[in-house]
């Protein structure tokens, strides 16, 4: 326990020096230790895999129950639950859909407990139900107060403004939104504004404090059109000030592999994210919602919960391999079977996490025949203990990258009952530190979450330099470590960005080879030309498209990753004045999945505006744009981290915004014009010369130089764009 008291003397300290208004707020659960949740922090992994575990639900669930008149059937924790302030129990905010007389009223609720097991539902007195005010209800506006989340605001100066909450009004006079309310205590609320402060997202919203940035956070409901079917989707929205957001931008969208179990019009959405900052980076509960049948226009199905995680809160990691439920719906039959939703954080309780979820006995459309019947259920996980990187039967090891002030004593969060963790220290170039090797580290063979690490007579690390830490594991998991300092993590020394230059001088050859050369291997019809009306630069150009035959395409070897950042970009003059792909993995069968790309055009400006990008099943387009003038016309497009830019002949004519993070990648190779067999009505028909696939975006003013110089020229100017970036 030394490194959990030493933090908590820190922060006793730290709390009574800067005085009460700097009181760390009860939704803070930042600090300095490092999760395996991602690879975040890793270099090199031998002889390891990545587990995620799965909450434990509570024997005794569910621990709130609807027994109140004016929760009719249903509670659940559409909301949040903290410690007290005076640390001895709990307080929940939560929501109740009761049917009452023929006529659903949401409710909010406050209920209190001591050891988070009983709960208590204490008479306020504040709103009237059929003429008493012996209730827990604490906020009525109006019939459809909705999901709220609250959050302890200790360092707001004015006595009245302790705790702020957010919630939907689906019937507020000047429409429907989000208000925002203050409290002292966090039972008795008045509003911040006489209307919602928010309105531009869905009725399934969570807001929050970013405890690492110190601005406000919502992750809502939005809408998006992912491999042609129409999902709800989470945007996010950050602001400085409580009361005032800019509009949200989409930040996670279904993919193909969430559609693995549907058919015909079955669809995976994410119906709402409990998104927490937790220690140096953030974690989110995302609502799986898949969506079976449609009845009366409204899809049915369950919910389940999955762990996506961040370094910055907006672009997010979904999980490795097959995605296992953190939380799922219980056995057929039982209280929760049908849906489960989680609080907008959970608790750190010793060295547990404690976790408030909503379970539900009904998929999505409740009956008369079959109304829903739901409660409010507690699950529990070790702490950090999200995800571990494990090895069995074999030693593994884990080394870290560099990183930069390490310094006193380094502690770990490991299971190694039967096994044993070992730490060795490096020096950044991955050399063993004398004194730091695994013969002479005390080993870990317990299971513990906090143990400190020590090397014979040294406790604590090199101080003053960047190191590395292998840990050595055997028949162990670890799931987090932490050392003294603000600890940063060094990213490796990047490979040369992915690069592709076609210009046809040389035939079928790659001209830029700093990452080395790509192979180009030819399908169809395709050749070169050196008529000097065909070429745009240089001596030649390609000639694709003869009316004759089905197929005619070079396809790239090694583009099925573009990452996270990538610039498309071609010379071209079509000889048919009509939809055309340039680039593309697609695979013509059925909508554009999520791992397939395309990069298309119409020149007239008809079909897709002009260029089209449709990328991670997303389409983005450009302003309505003509070239249908018969002359050689640049047309590209970059992607940075989801952010999307088009441009003719190197000016921009618009953008785009599609969720970024996970990096872009493909079940096959790009190719260039048509890209299958089974139609050519897309066959790009004239001459291209300049193709150019590059894992980096490129500014404005590089497109430019590239549309007016030719790309070989650039590049030439330029050598540093071809080499890692810093």
């Amino acid at each position: 326990m030394l490194c959990w008291l030493r933090l908590l003397l820190i922060g006793s300290i730290a709390s009574a020096v800067s005085g009460a208004e700097n009181r760390r707020s009860l939704n803070d659960l930042t600090g300095p230790w490092q999760l395996f949740v991602d690879d975040h922090v890793v270099a090199v992994k031998e002889n390891v895999v990545r587990t995620y575990h799965v909450f434990t639900k509570h024997p005794s669930n569910p621990v709130v129950k609807a027994d109140k008149p004016w929760e009719g059937n249903n509670v659940y924790v559409y909301g949040t639950v903290l410690p007290t302030e005076s640390g001895d129990g709990f307080r929940m905010w939560y929501h109740a859909l009761p049917e009452i007389e023929g006529e659903d009223y949401y409710r909010l609720l406050y209920a209190t407990s001591k050891d988070g097991l009983i709960w208590v539902k204490p008479n306020l007195g504040i709103i009237e139900y059929k003429g008493l005010r012996d209730n827990n209800i604490f906020v009525r506006r109006g019939k459809r107060d909705h999901i709220l989340s609250v959050i302890h605001t200790p360092w707001e100066r004015d006595p009245r403004r302790q705790y702020l909450m957010y919630n939907f009004d689906g019937d507020h006079p000047a429409g429907a939104g989000y208000m925002a309310a203050w409290s002292p205590d966090g039972i008795r609320w008045h509003d911040a504004a006489d209307k919602p402060v928010f309105s531009q997202g869905g009725d399934v919203g969570q807001f929050l404090r970013d405890f690492h940035t110190g601005q406000y956070v919502g992750y809502v409901k939005n809408g998006a059109q992912v491999s042609g079917m129409r999902r709800r989707a989470v945007g996010y929205v950050a602001s400085k000030n409580p009361i005032k957001w800019p509009a949200p931008k989409l930040v996670l969208a279904p993919d193909t592999f969430d559609d693995r179990w549907a058919e015909g019009i079955q669809r995976t959405s994410f119906y709402g994210l409990s998104v927490f900052a937790y220690e140096t980076m953030y974690l989110g509960f995302l609502w799986i919602f898949r969506a079976t049948d449609q009845a009366e226009g409204y899809f049915d199905g369950p919910f389940h919960c999955e762990l996506v995680t961040s370094r910055d809160g907006v672009h997010w990691l979904r999980q490795e391999g097959d995605r296992p439920p953190i939380l799922d719906v219980g056995p057929k039959d039982a209280w929760d079977d049908g849906m489960v939703t989680t609080a907008t954080q959970p608790l750190v309780v010793g060295g547990e996490l404690w976790l408030y979820y909503g379970g539900i006995d009904g998929t999505h459309m409740p009956t008369k025949d079959a109304p829903w019947h739901s409660g409010i259920g507690l699950a529990t996980l070790r702490k950090d203990g999200f995800a571990s990187i494990d090895a069995k039967g074999k030693t593994g090891t884990v080394t870290t990258k560099r990183l930069a002030n390490a310094r006193g004593s380094l502690c770990v969060n490991c299971s190694a009952k039967g096994g044993a963790v070992r730490v060795e220290v490096l020096d950044e170039s991955g050399e063993l530190i004398p004194g730091y090797g695994r013969d002479e580290c005390s080993p870990i063979e317990r299971d513990v979450v906090d143990s400190p690490v020590s090397w014979r007579s040294r406790k604590e690390l090199p101080s003053g330099k960047l190191i590395r830490l292998r840990f050595v594991l055997d028949d162990a998991s670890l799931f987090s470590f932490m050392t003294g300092g603000r600890l940063q993590v060094r990213e490796e020394a990047p490979a040369p960005p992915l690069a592709v230059l076609l210009t046809a001088e040389e035939g079928w050859k790659d001209m830029l080879a700093a990452d080395g050369e790509q192979r180009i291997i030819q399908h169809g019809d395709v050749r070169t030309t050196q008529e000097p009306d065909e070429v745009a630069f240089d001596k030649a150009a390609l000639r694709i498209g003869s009316p004759y035959s089905p197929l005619q395409t070079l396809e790239v070897d090694g583009t099925r990753n573009l990452g996270t950042q990538f610039t498309l970009a071609v010379m071209a003059r079509t000889s048919e004045k009509r939809h055309a792909r340039i680039l593309s993995s697609y695979d013509d069968l059925g909508a554009v999945k999520t791992t397939e790309l395309v990069f298309d055009c119409d020149p007239r400006g008809a079909c897709v505006n002009g260029l089209r990008l449709i990328c991670k099943g997303i389409e983005t387009a450009s302003k309505p744009i003509r070239f249908d003038d018969g002359k050689y016309h640049h047309l590209a497009v970059t992607y940075d981290e989801g952010e999307i830019a088009f441009y003719l002949d190197g000016n921009p004519v618009g953008t785009g915004l599609i969720p970024g993070g996970e990096p872009v990648t493909m079940e096959r190779d790009l190719r260039l014009g048509e890209d299958s067999q089974h139609a050519n009505e897309q066959q790009f028909r004239g001459q291209m010369d300049d193709v150019l696939i590059l894992g980096r975006a490129l500014g404005p003013a590089q497109i430019k130089a590239i549309a007016t110089r030719g790309a070989e020229a650039f590049f030439k100017a330029n050598p540093k764009l071809l080499k890692p970036a810093s």
